[in-house]
Order: structure tokens, then sequence, then C-alpha cells
């Protein structure tokens, strides 16, 4: 009975620190558009870089099956993790966007009127 308690207090440290990560990561308590526009042209950026990664590995994946190599469990691996940081990062952008849409309305907003009144 006390160890099912401590399981339970452990699992609940894990998700408030994994709550805690997800609101940092997609800016959750930051609504200040020199932060927040900033910070998701960064991680556009990061999603560039690991979508020219899974081309990397689909290239090499073609190479490996075309010569006949078979490479170590470990090429999957990064494979796998590749993919699941992939997704990560698509997840974040769109929850920043969905978010702080009103920042991005405000800036096309602005952006109108600055060429209008130009």
């Amino acid at each position: 009975m006390i160890t099912i308690s401590i399981e339970v207090i452990k699992l609940g440290i894990f998700a408030k620190v994994s709550n805690l990560c997800w609101e940092g990561l997609t800016l959750k308590h930051i609504s200040h558009k020199e932060i927040v526009i900033p910070y998701l042209l960064f991680v556009v950026t990061a999603l560039l870089f690991e979508l020219f990664l899974v081309v990397l590995f689909s290239i090499s994946c073609f190479v490996f099956y075309f010569y006949g190599y078979s490479p170590d469990f470990v090429y999957y691996v990064s494979g796998a993790i590749l993919l699941f940081i992939l997704v990560i990062t698509a997840s974040i952008i769109i929850t920043i966007i969905v978010r702080h849409k009103m920042i991005f309305m405000k800036n096309a907003s602005e952006s109108s009127f600055r060429v209008l009144g130009d």
C-alpha cells in the first residue's frame, strides 16, 4: 500500500514537470510579441533542419538498400528519435500559432495600415 502511494507521488511529480516543460516550450504565459515572434522563427528553423535530417536519413536508407548494407539497431533508433523530435517540433509550432494568434493578427493589421499609410 505504501509503495503504491510513493509510485503515484513520483508519477504526479513527473506529470507536473512535463506540464511545466510543455508550458515553457509553447510560451503559455508569455504574450510579448518581441519574444514570441523570434522564438517562433527559431522553432521554424529547427523544423527546417529536422526536415533536412529526415531527407538525409531517407537518402541513406535508399543507399543502404541499394548496396545491400544492413545498418545497426542504433541507426533505426536514431530514425525513430528523429521522427519523434519532428512531431514534437511541429506540435510546438502549431500550439504557439494557435495560442498567440492575436499577436499575429495584430502584426498583420499593423503592416496593412503601414502599407495603406505609405
